[in-house]
């Protein structure tokens, strides 16, 4: 059993955000290094786009078809997959692209912003306010569909964690499908009851932007670092991690990248020891 790091590359860079380099700033700050001498045996896949259309939306969403198929090798091979991709819906399109497609898998969305928005109620234009709504077929569902291979994650099946910038198209939608906005664990893990895996989104601007500040897009009164962990690892059956939303070149980048290397160190931690149940 290994951690299996995906590093997924999408040369996009909207609002002149650097979140595209999360992956290889996450590796550079030494992730893989410091799960070896944690006892973790660890894979690397380095997945990016290529051509005319590598920065177009049609390449992003073929960069989600590939981290699905990832994600599926991760989990044939018995290893925990952890999408490292600096683009929120890609990685979101991505897990729903896999295996874990579909019904039957829960979603945590740990995030300040529940990134529901649609072309039609978006007022930013911004791909990634939307990425969860085109992993659950709410948004690009033709992109999503014909050429990602995405099979919709469900709404029945999702929680928020931390979010509190919510745009009023995003509350609508909210209040019609009753999506809870849970603060422990417990309120997270009752959403995921009837679900057989769960798939746990963490954008780094979760946290209380007084503490970490991952983004120009980081906003105060969110979660402490503890409780963003204390979800982390106790997530009933976890079977895929993401980790999104670090500009490496924000002010206090560096401490976000070692909280961030922190996460997923303790998360592969639980993983390892059997305390996510399946």
């Amino acid at each position: 059993m290994s951690v299996c790091l995906i590093y997924a590359y999408w040369p996009n860079r909207p609002f002149g955000m650097n979140w595209c380099d999360l992956p290889l700033a996450l590796r550079e700050a030494g992730l893989p290094e410091q799960l070896h001498k944690a006892g973790h045996d660890v894979v690397e896949m380095t997945l990016f786009t290529e051509g005319d259309e590598g920065e177009e939306l049609a390449g992003g969403f073929q960069l989600a078809r590939d981290i699905g198929g990832a994600i599926d090798v991760a989990r044939e091979a018995g290893d925990l997959p952890v999408v490292l991709c600096g683009s929120c819906a890609l990685a979101a399109v991505g897990v729903a692209a896999s295996e874990l497609g579909g019904s039957d898998t829960g979603t945590v969305w740990c995030d300040a912003h529940p990134d529901l928005n649609t072309p039609e109620t978006s007022t930013s234009g911004l791909f990634e306010g939307m990425a969860l709504a085109a992993a659950c077929g709410r948004a690009w569902q033709g992109m999503a569909t014909d050429i990602a291979g995405a099979k919709p994650l469900s709404l029945d099946h999702t929680v928020l964690f931390g979010a509190r910038e919510i745009d009023s198209g995003e509350a609508v939608l909210i209040e019609a499908e009753k999506i809870p906005v849970a603060d422990t664990v417990s309120g997270v893990n009752s959403r995921l009851s009837g679900t057989t895996h769960a798939y746990v989104h963490l954008d780094m601007d979760v946290h209380d932007a007084l503490q970490v500040r991952s983004n120009r897009f980081a906003v105060p009164d969110g979660p402490s670092i503890d409780a963003v962990r204390d979800i982390l690892t106790h997530v009933d059956h976890l079977a895929v991690l993401a980790v999104t939303g670090l500009d490496s070149s924000a002010d206090g980048a560096k401490e976000a990248l070692k909280v961030a290397i922190d996460h997923v160190h303790a998360v592969a931690d639980a993983w390892k020891d059997g305390r996510y149940v399946t």
